[in-house]
């Protein structure tokens, strides 16, 4: 049994869908594909982090242990790690595609609309 079978469930969920069926196997590396270009921005570190040393954690210093858990994972999973066309990159400093803009509008909407409103 390797290593990676004690590893947390999301690990057991990724090694099923990745050596299941052909289906199975599509749709999860389908799924890595997409979300793969984002991956980098969980690593990058805000201009906060730098401003409060040993408070806020530098999230670059957590990607080597990441990618050497993911690597196992999806080796195991018999999926290949995505090469990202593209990256996204800013998210932690507040630049946003336009598509966040429409989601901040309606969340402002019902913000304005219901002041005070908790839920």
């Amino acid at each position: 049994m390797s290593s990676v079978r004690t590893l947390p469930p999301l690990a057991g969920y990724a090694l099923a869908l990745g050596d299941g069926t052909d289906l199975s196997h599509a749709r999860m590396q389908a799924g890595l594909d997409q979300v793969w270009p984002y991956i980098g921005e969980l690593f990058e570190s805000a201009g906060t982090t730098s401003q409060l040393p040993g408070v806020a954690v530098d999230p670059s210093a957590l990607r080597p242990a990441w990618e050497s858990y993911v690597t196992e994972v999806l080796s195991e999973a018999t999926c290949r790690t995505p090469e990202p066309r593209w990256r996204s990159r800013g998210g932690r400093d507040g630049l946003h595609t336009e598509h966040l803009g429409h989601l901040l509008a309606e969340m402002q909407h019902l913000h304005r609309s219901h002041p005070g409103a908790t839920w």
